[in-house]
């Protein structure tokens, strides 16, 4: 982008919570462009027949999981405040949709170019009048020695995980055992989040557990041993 001009990208962060997560990604974006105009945020359009506003957002969600760290790239045709820019469109947003922050910056590479990594959290639920708590915490030991390494014979698929998730946490919580960790993504050999899922779903079955929720976190750039947000990656 030319930088003598007075295009803006605006990056926000958003949520998508609750029922919301059940609509696709294309109505998603198409939510997110009449909030912003109903908001009478200054936008810059496209041009041709039908022109469009210039919104782009980084990697899709699937329909049912929910996030907290969604993020999204709009180019303004002139500057605006970051808090205005949250106030107006929050109140044209419904329920489960939520600005959290935002960031103006004159020019910056795509987001989904920045982002080579994001932190999921995963929450299997368990019946206590179907297992007790030995029981339950037999299943949280079994999770942690397939996927950390404890067990010195591990799978093939174990080991396959293992080594592809990032900064792998678990701990039990209530009637739920939650895993978080991080996931590399952009290349063929990245580890896909529905194998992970599947592997986990058919580890001790028989004991009535089941995934409950699928959150995502956040989104980062992984340099060496840091973690930056894609706002810290803004010029």
């Amino acid at each position: 982008m030319d930088k003598n001009t007075s295009k803006v990208i605006m990056r926000f962060r958003f949520s998508k919570l609750s029922d919301i997560k059940y609509i696709s990604h294309l109505d998603l974006i198409n939510l997110l462009i009449r909030a912003l105009r109903r908001a009478k945020i200054p936008m810059l359009y496209s041009k041709g027949y039908h022109p469009k506003p210039k919104l782009s957002t980084a990697y899709a969600l699937k329909v049912g999981w929910e996030s907290v760290g969604e993020y999204a790239d709009i180019i303004l045709s002139r500057k605006l405040s970051t808090k205005t820019f949250v106030k107006r469109i929050n109140d044209q947003l419904p329920q489960g949709l939520k600005v959290l922050r935002a960031k103006s910056v004159e020019s910056s590479q795509s987001l989904s170019s920045q982002i080579n990594c994001m932190r999921y959290q995963l929450i299997f639920s368990y019946h206590p009048e179907l297992i007790k708590r030995q029981e339950a915490d037999l299943l949280l030991k079994l999770f942690t020695e397939n996927m950390i390494g404890f067990n010195n014979q591990l799978s093939k698929n174990a080991k396959y995980f293992k080594e592809k998730l990032l900064n792998f946490k678990i701990r039990s919580l209530h009637d739920n055992i939650i895993i978080d960790f991080l996931i590399a993504i952009g290349s063929q050999d990245d580890l896909k989040i529905n194998d992970l899922i599947k592997f986990l779903n058919l580890q001790e079955n028989k004991r009535k557990i089941f995934l409950k929720r699928i959150l995502r976190i956040n989104m980062f750039r992984k340099d060496g041993d840091l973690l930056l947000n894609p706002f810290t990656l803004l010029k």
